[in-house]
């Protein structure tokens, strides 16, 4: 089974064997600059050999598929508005990444409005703006926009 680990501020990510329960610090700066994911064998002085994801997002994201819509009003007029429906696929407490039926025509750094109901017990309504970070069809990241009273409750939904 592989262990994911998520790297610290510092670079640094803590291996703790499987095994014996040794625990070591080791510097993880230069897989930061990869574009995919990073798997490595980490072996422990007890000679136990073992297979870690390192995870360089800052957050924990939780796989989910939660539908939901959007609302595009490009700036400036540069064309009429859209709205559509979209799969939220996963979140995290500073965004989610989304799946449309039929990618909608915005760029990175636009400023785009979703609605989703999570699969929690309230089936809590979260309704936020969400900058545009990355876009690759027919998939976008979006980050929230603005601190807002939902974010607790996205915060507990992670870890439910």
């Amino acid at each position: 089974m592989t262990t994911k680990l998520f790297i610290d501020s510092d670079n640094t990510v803590t291996l703790n064997c499987p095994q014996c329960s040794k625990s070591r610090v080791v510097d993880a700066s230069r897989y930061m600059d990869r574009d995919r994911t990073v798997r490595i064998q980490a072996k422990c002085s007890c000679g136990h050999s073992y297979p870690v994801t390192l995870e360089r997002r800052q957050q924990h994201r939780k796989p989910v598929l939660l539908r939901g819509t959007f609302t595009f009003d490009p700036p400036h007029g540069m064309s009429a508005p859209c709205r559509g429906s979209m799969t939220v696929v996963n979140i995290s407490r500073n965004g989610v990444r989304l799946r449309f039926n039929t990618m909608p025509d915005f760029r990175i750094g636009d400023l785009i409005n979703v609605e989703f109901m999570l699969d929690d017990t309230r089936q809590t309504l979260i309704n936020r703006d969400v900058l545009v970070q990355n876009i690759a069809p027919p998939f976008a990241g979006v980050k929230f926009y603005r601190r807002h009273h939902l974010d607790n409750v996205i915060g507990f939904y992670l870890f439910s």
